[in-house]
């Protein structure tokens, strides 16, 4: 069940939540092995220093299989359907074929914040992946409202295992962390060679439920009503949908 979150009724974001306490385990403790392993990583993108990518064919991502495949099933089971779903005016079968994902983590010592920005995306993917016990104070992150010519913020704070989804061309930021940690994981989607659409489907040309999905049309009422869609198994048990 999706909630909708940021400004009202502008359909911009939507939350839920997605992993269960052991899926988070389970994904930290993958991260922590790649990321100790000594092996030299690119940073995330050109404003988050601290985090990996995750990707088997980007040189200094990570590329341990158990996060390529995670990643792939979050985006084939979940992120791409869901995305056409919410979005339909936006996504076409063409503009969410590629993926960027990568970490990212916030603390003192660290990132801080992140300032205001769009993504190179036309749907964004947002998991927090902070253990129920780790707690932090601030960070939460604001969409902005810019109907209008406005400028309100709608403030948005992860709780572990929580999945935002938003447009990538809704402006957004972090505020400052004051203590702890936050871990999250951010894909971003959009067509073949980064191209991110902008201009708005029309009615007529939107997808149908079977085009989103590629399965049976219960499939997202199933989404929808808080069922449990997918055959679980592999990582797909870890979702907690």
């Amino acid at each position: 069940f999706f909630n909708e979150a940021g400004p009202p009724g502008k359909a911009q974001a939507y939350e839920t939540r997605l992993l269960s306490p052991e899926g988070l385990r389970t994904l930290r403790a993958e991260l922590d092995r790649a990321t100790s392993s000594g092996i030299p990583l690119r940073r995330p993108n050109g404003m988050n220093r601290h985090g990996c990518i995750i990707d088997d064919k980007v040189d200094g991502a990570v590329s341990l299989p158990t996060l390529t495949r995670f990643v792939q099933d979050l985006i084939h089971d979940i992120g791409r359907p869901v995305g056409r779903m919410l979005f339909p005016d936006s996504v076409g079968t063409e503009d969410d074929t590629d993926y960027f994902a990568f970490t990212i983590r916030y603390n003192a010592e660290e990132d801080m914040e992140l300032k205001e920005h769009r993504d190179a995306s036309v749907v964004t993917i947002n998991v927090n992946l902070n253990l129920p016990d780790e707690e932090y104070d601030g960070s939460s992150l604001y969409l902005l409202d810019e109907e209008g010519g406005g400028s309100a913020r709608h403030s948005i704070a992860f709780d572990p295992g929580m999945m935002l989804i938003h447009r990538g061309s809704v402006r957004h930021a972090a505020l400052p962390i004051t203590s702890g940690t936050r871990h999250n994981l951010v894909i971003w989607l959009f067509g073949e060679d980064g191209t991110v659409r902008f201009a708005p489907y029309g009615e007529d040309e939107r997808l149908s439920v079977e085009q989103r999905w590629g399965r049976a049309s219960d499939t997202e009422q199933a989404v929808g009503s808080n069922s449990d869609a997918r055959t679980v198994s592999g990582w797909k048990r870890l979702f907690e949908l």
